[in-house]
């Protein structure tokens, strides 16, 4: 399995916290392993798109949340990175991850 990360999400991920950046590349070495995340580190977000989850990191500096997409026996393909501001997912963010999501031709 390949783990591809849009040029949007890379410059996102550069405005994380060295930590959380750890984190992350962690768990995607770990989903590529083949090993199952679940709540409440990964998040499933099917009524946006199949096959989409959320990678929930708590730091020092607040939360950050990463979005993925995993094609199986293909690819894990990271859309979108943020800090945690709100408590529920905002419209612009899930009309952001329904674009990317369609730039990769899901």
């Amino acid at each position: 399995m390949e783990l591809v990360v849009l040029k949007q999400a890379k410059r996102e991920l550069k405005d994380a916290p060295k930590d959380i950046i750890e984190d992350v590349f962690a768990l995607f070495d770990d989903l590529m392993a083949g090993k199952n995340l679940s709540m409440p580190i990964s998040r499933p977000l099917p009524s946006i798109a199949k096959g989409l989850h959320e990678l929930r990191l708590s730091g020092r500096s607040g939360e950050f949340r990463v979005f993925y997409v995993v094609r199986i026996e293909d690819a894990i393909y990271v859309l979108h990175a943020t800090q945690k501001k709100k408590q529920e997912l905002d419209r612009r963010t899930s009309d952001l991850l329904r674009l990317r999501i369609r730039s990769i031709g899901l």
